[in-house]
């Protein structure tokens, strides 16, 4: 009999072109994939600019084509719709609730926009070993 699986909690670290959201963890779940972030508003935006995520983000396994749908965002805005700061001392946590990547050694992409700009939240080769994962206690 197979044992049911797990919520795991991991730390994660990830390529990208930008700090800011910074990816915090990953918790690769039965139901779902969660990446949580945190996001400082930066100080050359007046009253501290806005974020906000496009609805076609998608997690991408190495090596494959298929795409694990955003199914859910809490804490940040889904476009066109944006979540405002008042400051430039503002700070935003938010998470990300994707379909379920497989329980398994892992490493997958985070794609808001294919060839995006700058300034799309794209996040590469985020590793998930799963000796590295917490148990995620309910």
């Amino acid at each position: 009999m197979k044992k049911p699986a797990k919520d795991l909690l991991f730390h994660a670290k990830a390529t990208s072109n930008k700090e800011n959201p910074t990816l915090l963890r990953v918790v690769l779940g039965a139901q779902t994939t969660r990446l949580d972030f945190g996001y400082c508003a930066p100080f050359y935006y007046d009253k501290g600019g806005w974020i906000t995520i496009s609805p076609q983000t998608y997690l991408q396994l190495k090596g494959d084509t298929k795409q694990y749908a955003l199914l859910d965002a809490t804490g940040i805005s889904q476009a066109p719709a944006k979540l405002n700061f008042e400051s430039t001392k503002d700070y935003q946590f938010f998470s990300l609730f994707f379909e379920a990547l497989p329980q398994t050694n892992l490493v997958f992409d985070m794609i808001e926009k294919r060839d995006g700009t700058p300034n799309d939240f794209n996040y590469y080769d985020i590793e998930l070993k799963l000796a590295d994962g917490v148990e995620v206690l309910g």
